[in-house]
């Protein structure tokens, strides 16, 4: 006897029923309500919110939400109730969308640790900065070169590895004026009617990308050689760096470091022959270093080498990338693996301006 249509059956296939159309309403009301918290965030993010609410005090509230959203540990976290307990007005949201002023309190806080040689707070502090900027990057759009002010500095690079500063020494309706930097090789200077790429900063904020085409050469009343570029809308966002970077050219020597597992723990050898290089920039994670000798990545490396722009220190590396420049020399890209934090304190103290 078929039983397809008996009661039983009618009402199992209502409850499925039911059940689906609980399930959509659930789900919908979940996208509602996701629709309106990121509504609400980014009226919270907006200019003119944060404007409104600029004179607002700091409170535990503000503090308690942007240590959740920065994932801060309870150390990074009093460095933050204090920096804003000593400057409670501007609010604390207003002021993570200020690049300058917030940079203002940190190296007010830098400077206030530093003076009690407690390196442990200074790679608090500094875990706490590069957090804050990660979570509150500020979102700088520029539509023209003609918005960039004059004493901007510009990197170009002719080749991998190679990097020079040009400076924006002046500006017109028309025109950018870069002065060149005296070690700019003749063979390296772009050529006359080429597009060109640099790099910059604007304003404290995001890196961004310059494309721009060289019209000519010309010497300012010092007798430095300009070079002159054509006003350009080309301007690209790029990645800001997860650690501020020095970049600089000081001679160093290396060597190769062989690694024993035990466990969780390893152990570095290193071994007694030296090789000369040039490190070229540092950051508290790592360096670069170009050399002669075509070494693979993948490899430990002991490099001895003035980190922070002045006192030789020690570092071990892994080396994540080789490349090759047009001068025939070899860039390791090295990534730190056992660094005094001390040396990461001072490394990052430099790249972002607190010490000189």
């Amino acid at each position: 006897m078929n039983n397809s249509g008996s009661p039983i059956a009618a009402r199992l296939g209502l409850n499925i029923f039911a059940v689906l159309i609980i399930a959509l309403i659930i789900l919908a009301a979940l996208a509602v309500l996701w629709f309106i918290s990121k509504k609400l965030e980014a009226l919270k993010n907006s200019q003119a919110y944060l404007e409104k609410n600029k004179d607002k005090p700091t409170s535990a509230k503000d503090i308690n939400e942007a240590s959740k959203h920065a994932h801060l540990t309870k150390e990074e976290r009093d460095i933050l109730t204090k920096i804003f307990k000593q400057h409670i007005s501007p609010n604390l949201f207003f002021v993570l969308k200020d690049t300058q002023l917030l940079e203002s309190y940190f190296n007010e806080e830098y400077q206030n640790i530093f003076i009690t040689g407690n390196q442990q707070a200074i790679t608090s502090f500094f875990s706490l900065r590069q957090k804050l900027y990660s979570s509150y990057e500020a979102v700088t759009s520029i539509k023209n070169s003609r918005l960039i002010p004059v004493e901007t500095v510009f990197t170009y690079t002719p080749s991998q590895g190679i990097h020079y500063q040009f400076k924006l020494y002046d500006t017109n309706q028309e025109e950018l004026h870069f002065l060149l930097p005296l070690e700019l090789k003749p063979e390296e200077k772009p050529e006359i009617l080429s597009k060109i790429n640099l790099v910059f900063v604007y304003k404290d904020s995001a890196p961004f990308e310059l494309e721009a085409r060289v019209i000519r050469y010309q010497k300012n009343k010092e007798n430095r050689d300009i070079l002159v570029c054509a006003h350009s809308d080309r301007i690209m966002s790029r990645k800001k760096r997860s650690a501020p970077r020095i970049d600089f050219n000081h001679a160093c020597t290396f060597a190769s470091v062989k690694t024993q597992t035990n466990g969780n723990s390893t152990s570095y050898t290193v071994s007694d022959k030296r090789h000369d290089g040039i490190i070229t920039d540092s950051s508290a994670g790592g360096c670069r270093v170009i050399t002669k000798l075509p070494i693979k990545p993948e490899q430990y490396i002991h490099i001895n080498a003035p980190f922070d722009g002045k006192e030789n220190d020690q570092a071990i590396g892994m080396i994540l990338r080789t490349t090759k420049n047009k001068n025939e020399e070899y860039i390791l890209h090295i990534k730190f693996v056992k660094i005094r934090s001390e040396l990461q304190n001072k490394i990052n103290a430099v790249a972002c301006g607190y010490q000189k």
